[in-house]
């Protein structure tokens, strides 16, 4: 009875051992086969990271290239290893904005704006998506969202750390957008919020002349021009802006001035330069203005006049043998009435004498502007003269 005993209880210390093998045995392959799939697992998702990196680096030089469809192929590659990284889609939506713009395909660049959109919707603050966003929306020319992203792009966030600097280009982009739209108001705002907003250097202060002048507000742009030359006075660039647009300002002392430096420190255009500083130079000489003394304005009408005639009868020497042309016929009396034989005693006895004459002169000019061929340089300054006149009395005829 007590070996039975004994017995059963070896039996059973036996059972127990080998059930303690068998689940220590199940618990090795286990921990063995967890190790090889977790191995396995790791070295396969580092394998899809490395080739979904490998890919996107392709795309990036692609697009970088300039080659933007090579890149979508790319990127798309590398989003089917890595789908849902942020880094790997905007790259997906710039190359296929570059690419629907290279290639004038509207099916990319929409592609591109609701890759965008997406992206925004996480992160509707950030910079860099708002001002894609602009750039596609002035392209498909939706000009409120444009609008829109520009401003937001402006108040948005950067990563770079850089926003100060961006934000100002930003505004620049979005004054020349603008520009482009002829909403000239707006542009000039633009403008002149950067330039209280940034250094005072001489790229900027020729940047902003240029975009002020395409703005059509000359006087701004002027400042700008005189701020670049005060900061380089011997400047042939900044000389040379500055003084065409004193002369298409009509305020040809400053023209003259500026135009005669700028071909003398070799300008980008200096014989044109020179040119325009003569003309103002001329158009000093020759203005009849009130505010002259008078017999030094009758003298400068007889000499405006004296240019008319000259042109006048060259006209008269063409036409020898035909029939005077139309433009002749209808000066012809007037060069024969008192107002063309005037002398400077007579002019200073009767002033309306002087307005006669000089009238008479601006009147030839335009006259025999396009039907006797090209005049003299005095010949071009009369006529400015007379745009001049007709422009401040009001005369749109």
């Amino acid at each position: 009875m007590v070996m039975e005993i004994g017995d059963a209880a070896i039996a059973r210390r036996r059972l127990m051992l080998s059930d303690a093998v068998s689940v220590l045995t199940v618990v090795s392959i286990t921990a063995v086969l967890f190790g090889i799939t977790l191995f396995l697992f790791r070295s396969f998702t580092a394998h899809r990271a490395e080739l979904a990196q490998r890919w996107s680096d392709r795309g990036r030089l692609a697009l970088k290239s300039g080659k933007a469809s090579e890149a979508i192929v790319d990127l798309r590659t590398a989003l089917l290893y890595a789908p849902g990284s942020r880094d790997y889609e905007l790259l997906l939506a710039q190359a296929l904005g570059a690419a629907g713009m290279q290639l004038h395909k509207p099916t990319l660049i929409d592609e591109s704006y609701s890759y965008y959109l997406g992206l925004w919707e996480s992160a509707p603050g950030d910079g860099n998506i708002n001002l894609e966003l602009a750039r596609l929306a002035a392209h498909k020319g939706n000009r409120d969202d444009a609008v829109h992203y520009y401003r937001a792009a402006i108040y948005g966030t950067w990563e770079e750390g850089d926003g100060v600097r961006r934000r100002a280009a930003i505004r620049i982009e979005l004054a020349r957008y603008f520009i482009d739209q002829h909403d000239f108001q707006n542009a000039r705002t633009e403008l002149l919020i950067v330039g209280g907003n940034t250094p005072n250097t001489y790229e900027r202060d020729i940047t902003f002349g240029k975009l002020l002048e395409s703005a059509q507000y000359p006087a701004d742009a002027e400042t700008f021009y005189r701020k670049a030359i005060e900061l380089k006075p011997n400047d042939p660039v900044a000389l040379e802006l500055a003084g065409r647009l004193a002369y298409t300002m009509a305020d040809y002392a400053a023209a003259h001035r500026l135009l005669q430096s700028a071909a003398e420190q070799h300008a980008p255009d200096a014989t044109r330069d020179s040119e325009l500083a003569q003309n103002a130079g001329r158009i000093l000489a020759l203005t009849p203005s009130a505010s002259l003394a008078p017999r030094e304005r009758a003298t400068r009408i007889l000499d405006i006049r004296a240019i008319a005639k000259k042109r006048y009868d060259t006209c008269l020497k063409q036409d020898q043998g035909q029939p005077p042309a139309p433009a002749l016929q209808s000066l012809a009396a007037r060069w024969a009435s008192p107002d063309a034989m005037a002398n400077l005693t007579a002019m200073l006895r009767d002033p309306a004498r002087q307005d006669a004459s000089l009238q008479l002169a601006y009147d030839t000019e335009r006259e025999l502007q396009s039907s006797c061929g090209p005049g003299s340089a005095d010949d071009a300054v009369v006529l400015q003269l007379a745009a001049q006149s007709r422009s401040a009395s009001g005369n749109t005829e």
